[in-house]
């Protein structure tokens, strides 16, 4: 096991712990090396504490093709071993910008899966790079002090284990 694994799943054991075995946990994959680091530790580690992990892949029908890469990315999963994955397609309300309406999709579709399988959590594989930006881009946007605090690794039923790891250690 390479030690980028190995941080990954050390990142995420903490939280799998306080999910109770039988419990189903999703995680949103994009395909992107960090949501995929992040499917490969939930998968290894879901199974110590039998626990249910299912993959979940957002289609948001924004550009051309983007079915197939969410078939693309739903096979992917299947060859690191999940029995279950999901590929849901969502409309994108872009009257807020097209970053805002995606994700409001997004976390909203994520959301309804997770209360249709009874999910107990979901994770993103949002990185310390991701957190970075997302202060930067408060900050930006005159958010000021609210903005330091960046994305909290535990809202609700949203879990973030790699906001202590690098995007780098994710591609590795």
């Amino acid at each position: 096991m390479s030690r980028a694994l190995l941080e990954v799943r050390n990142a995420v054991r903490p939280y799998l712990e306080s999910a109770s075995a039988g419990d189903t946990v999703l995680v949103a994959v994009s395909g992107g090396a960090d949501s995929l680091a992040l499917a490969a530790a939930i998968l290894a580690e879901s199974k110590k504490f039998l626990i249910t992990a299912v993959a979940v892949t957002i289609d948001h029908q924004l550009q051309q093709g983007s079915a197939d890469q969410a078939l693309k990315v739903s096979d992917q999963l299947k060859e690191l071993g999940f029995q279950e994955t999901i590929v849901e397609k969502v409309s994108v309300d872009q009257s807020s910008g097209i970053e805002a309406g995606a994700r409001t999709a997004r976390y909203a579709a994520l959301h309804q899966i997770a209360e249709r399988r009874n999910a107990h959590q979901i994770y993103l594989g949002h990185t310390r790079d991701d957190q970075a930006e997302t202060v930067l881009l408060g900050l930006a946007r005159g958010s000021g002090a609210r903005s330091l605090s960046g994305m909290a690794s535990v809202n609700g039923k949203i879990i973030r284990p790699m906001l202590s790891l690098t995007r780098k250690v994710t591609e590795q």
